[in-house]
């Protein structure tokens, strides 16, 4: 068995637009997998392709090229449906439904008996994608207009799902909400992955030290060694730059000479942000 819940392989899909009915690209040969028991974040400005990709992940739309597999199956089969739970970015359900009669129509809908609806309404934002206890879960901008505090109980409910070993495959515009919660991150534009990576590589728990220092000259650096590299030099201000394990050591050795200490700061690693401007980001 594939350790991959989802599996995309060039997608394409097209549509026309304006008078002239000139194609377009949604989605041009897209590939990502996502694997079992991971939260994996579908990143990027609107028009980017994201609801077009999940859109054809649910057999809503039907590609022009590339495969889409789902638990090792063609997506759009009947026998995936139990198996999937899907949320879409606004919600609508039947105005003249109570919260537990909507669940517990959702709930018929999925093949779930009526007892099992009960006790969820709470959660009703999810639970018509919940109910039927899927193994993978697709959501759409899942915590968009929510206060502080929806928003946290979303990202609680996410996190209890992975925890069950299931695996959660969301969009969404909110990255510090990412952050806290995805395992890896798939950054989109113009319908291609422009970037991707694990969420855990933009820590900033950065092991090395930026140490800013007046009064420095060149033959310094003789003195200083290899444990102290010079980022850089301005007249005499100039910033260095050492790792933690040797950080003690150069602090003894600039205390030792004619030159005064004006700061100290961990090394800002590249934010999720940077990112997303640099790989996804409108000019």
């Amino acid at each position: 068995m594939s350790e991959f819940v989802i599996e995309i392989e060039n997608l394409t899909k097209t549509y026309r637009s304006g008078l002239r009915r000139s194609q377009v690209f949604a989605v041009r040969n897209l590939n990502l997998s996502v694997k079992k028991g991971s939260i994996v974040a579908f990143v990027g400005p609107n028009g980017a392709g994201k609801t077009t990709t999940i859109h054809s992940l649910l057999g809503f739309l039907k590609p022009d090229n590339g495969t889409i597999r789902l638990f090792g199956q063609p997506t759009g089969s009947a026998s995936l449906r139990r198996r999937v739970g899907y949320q879409c970015e606004i919600f609508h359900t039947y105005p003249f439904y109570t919260g537990t009669q909507a669940l517990t129509y959702y709930g018929r809908l999925a093949g779930v008996s009526k007892d099992v609806s009960k006790g969820m309404t709470q959660r009703l934002g999810l639970a018509q994608a919940l109910l039927h206890d899927p193994e993978l879960l697709i959501l759409d901008e899942p915590t968009s207009g929510l206060d502080p505090e929806g928003r946290r109980l979303v990202l609680e409910i996410i996190r209890e799902e992975k925890a069950k070993g299931k695996t959660i495959f969301l969009s969404s515009h909110i990255l510090a909400d990412v952050e806290r919660t995805c395992d890896e991150v798939v950054m989109v534009r113009q319908g291609q992955v422009a970037f991707s990576d694990q969420v855990s590589s933009f820590s900033n728990d950065s092991q090395e030290w930026e140490i800013e220092v007046a009064g420095f000259n060149n033959t310094m650096i003789e003195i200083l060694g290899s444990k102290c590299s010079v980022v850089s030099v301005n007249g005499e201000d100039a910033v260095l730059l050492c790792i933690t394990e040797d950080k003690r050591d150069v602090l003894k050795t600039l205390l030792s000479l004619p030159l005064e200490i004006g700061g100290m700061k961990r090394r800002r690693t590249g934010s999720l942000e940077d990112a997303y401007m640099k790989h996804v980001g409108r000019a």
